[in-house]
């Protein structure tokens, strides 16, 4: 289902539809995802008793009625406690998988297991089936309830229902499916509202054939499509419903990103089929692919900084993809003194191969108006900065003149590492790029002209040419990236101090114990090509360790991030102002190593 956020009065006239069409076709259950009635990712709209109420009373009415002559309805909604209060002082409010069937609630089971890591934050808005059982001194098999549904021939079937985090209780002391199982379920159905990430299906196959094999029932796994979002990064739900047979292996699965409703029909003898396959690339386009298509379609035009790199390269092609040709607008923006004749060269191939126009805009009279106004001398921090807001500048005003949004270029890299300029190349309404690294930015640019267009739209030179901002002479972005070829050193750096919270205790240990470039899966010889001796590499590791640190300023500003990666900057990865610290470990190992 394609959730529309924060609309059930939207939500609910889709829910009927679906179910009308559903009794037509003979249909005993139809299962809807995790608080598909309101949207999962709402922030502290969930506070708002007017909503709440607005969209149980909807369902209560329209959905209630629309299940009428035989068919049983499962929907996901947030439902208050009129009698309770929450932790927060608030009217207690649940996510809860409400019943219907036959034109009467039957009842409601609440989420067990809530997710409070990474952008979740459901102990925020929720209380949890499990602290209701703790705080009345019982176990949770008094609470999980197995609900008798009638379906058309006149036989019954005990469904246990389950929400999302439910299905994932690998780290939990509890175990919500093994219970329902226990308390007679022949069929479990999760509702989720699960975000893709890389091989998260793969995982959930695994997870949930662990549990199959425990309860010895199947599962029907039900999830949303499309984007939501937190105010700072963008979320993608890729759908991939499943079912699952008794011994845990998938006898139906949805394609990812596919809307609608499915039919399955359960027979005596149930076959496993194959899984979908994806590689990672593809997986990666289809999330950007997503979050384009439905975070940009609202605006008139999206407008984009085209600089002849590959950053800006794969930005466009993405815009276009999703959007079509009409959509985009390319600007280039010279200064004279340094842009290259190669650039713009690029730049308009990149243009004319996408078949969108490109502006040309030269910012000479901009960037010297501002350094004569403040005696900037040439060549220094604060003339390119000049140059960067300048260029913002011209971005904003043509996306006002044509009723649409700018957007951000800046990768994963250089957001990392603070490596652009705040109200400069770091503005605009998304940051399309900003969660991928160097390297996964050329494959997914290699993607794009391979398996989307199937022909050169992004050229050669993107990939070949070294990278540069172009703000002063021979300038080269300080960075080890990666490519199509080879992982890049700073791009794994990067990896390891967001996604898996390493610092540079770690790295100093793997280095001087030779194994860094085996753990970073770098090329061997990679760091002591880089780093001849140990003062050299200590020196870059203390530099990008601090420069991580004190970039948190403008990744706390940076658009909306796209979430493609195992954490992002933004509510995924949440960062405050601190100093950098080296431990008392990395200062002896500093100690150490500068000494042999």
């Amino acid at each position: 289902m394609p959730v529309v956020v924060g609309r059930p009065d939207l939500n609910v006239q889709y829910i009927v539809k679906e179910v009308v069409e559903a009794k037509k076709n003979n249909v005993d259950i139809i299962i809807f995802p995790e608080l598909c009635v309101t949207g999962y990712v709402i922030g502290d709209m969930f506070e708002r008793e007017d909503f709440i109420h607005s969209a149980n009373k909807l369902c209560d009415t329209a959905i209630m009625e629309a299940s009428r002559n035989g068919i049983t309805v499962i929907v996901g909604l947030p439902v208050y406690d009129d009698e309770l209060r929450g932790e927060d002082g608030r009217k207690r409010l649940y996510n809860a998988s409400v019943i219907y069937s036959n034109g009467i609630r039957l009842g409601q089971t609440l989420k067990t297991l809530q997710p409070n890591y990474r952008m979740f934050d459901d102990d925020r808005h929720f209380y949890s089936l499990r602290k209701l059982a703790q705080e009345n001194n019982k176990a949770l098999d008094e609470f999980n309830n197995v609900f008798s549904v009638t379906l058309k021939d006149g036989h019954s079937v005990k469904v246990g229902l389950m929400l999302c985090e439910d299905m994932w209780h690998d780290d939990y002391p509890y175990n919500p499916g093994e219970i329902l199982a226990k308390k007679g379920a022949d069929i479990l159905v999760n509702i989720s509202a699960s975000p893709w990430g890389w091989q998260k299906n793969r995982k959930r196959h695994s997870v949930v054939k662990k549990l199959i094999l425990k309860c010895k029932v199947p599962l029907v796994y039900v999830n949303n499509v499309g984007l939501q979002n937190n105010g700072k990064n963008l979320i993608v739900f890729d759908g991939s419903s499943t079912i699952y047979n008794t011994e845990g292996n998938v006898i139906y699965q949805v394609e990812p990103y596919a809307k609608g409703t499915h039919y399955y029909t359960f027979e005596n003898e149930i076959l496993e089929i194959e899984q979908n396959k994806q590689d990672d690339s593809q997986e990666l386009y289809l999330a950007v692919r997503c979050a384009v298509l439905e975070f940009c379609s609202q605006f008139n035009k999206i407008i984009i900084g085209i600089s002849g790199g590959i950053d800006s390269a794969v930005s466009a092609a993405a815009l276009v993809d999703a959007l079509g040709q009409d959509k985009v607008i390319g600007v280039f923006m010279p200064f004279s003194k340094y842009s290259s004749i190669k650039s713009k060269e690029r730049a308009q191939t990149i243009a004319n191969n996408l078949g969108i126009s490109l502006r040309v805009v030269n910012i000479d009279s901009v960037v010297n108006s501002i350094a004569d106004l403040l005696s900037t001398e040439a060549d220094t921090l604060e003339y390119e900065n000049i140059q960067a807001r300048a260029r913002m500048e011209i971005l904003a005003a043509i996306a006002q003149r044509e009723n649409g949004i700018y957007i951000c270029n800046s990768n994963k890299v250089e957001a990392a590492f603070g490596y652009g300029t705040l109200y400069g190349d770091i503005a605009g309404a998304l940051a399309l790029l900003a969660d991928m690294v160097k390297r996964e930015v050329y494959q997914l640019g290699n993607y794009y002209n391979e398996h989307v267009y199937k022909k050169e739209v992004i050229p050669a030179d993107c990939f070949n040419v070294v990278p540069t901002a172009e703000l002063s002479i021979n300038q080269k972005d300080p960075f080890h990236y990666g490519n199509l070829n080879h992982r890049g050193y700073h791009d794994e750096m990067v990896r390891a101090f967001t996604e898996f919270r390493l610092g540079p205790e770690w790295f100093l240990e793997m280095y001087l114990s030779g194994r860094l470039d085996d753990e970073l899966r770098l090329e061997t010889g990679t760091t002591r090509q880089l780093f001849p001796s140990t003062d050299k590499f200590i020196t870059d590791l203390e530099n990008h360790w601090s420069l991580y640190r004190r970039a948190f300023f403008k990744t706390n500003q940076m658009p909306p991030i796209l979430i493609v990666s195992k954490r992002a900057f933004g509510y995924d990865l949440r960062r405050s102002m601190v100093t950098p610290y080296f431990s008392e470990r990395y200062k002896e190992l500093k100690e150490h190593g500068l000494k042999n």
